[in-house]
């Protein structure tokens, strides 16, 4: 199935939808910014820095023996 076919197929099914939570998601989906996995990775937290905030938290319950 080419591009063009898939595209009349969705719009075929879009037009039939009634249910407005599934327009909404369409919608919402639609005007998603385009997400760019090296800019996210920058901002990434390390292993290590992983491992550090994990054992914080852990040790910060309350554990019952």
């Amino acid at each position: 199935m080419n591009a063009t076919a898939k595209k009349l197929e969705i719009i075929k099914w879009v037009s039939i939808i009634e249910d407005d939570t599934v327009i909404d998601q369409l919608y919402d989906f639609k005007n998603q910014k385009p997400f760019n996995f090296k800019e996210e990775l920058k901002h990434a937290i390390t292993g290590e820095e992983l491992k550090a905030r994990t054992t914080q938290f852990l040790k910060s319950l309350e554990w019952k023996k």
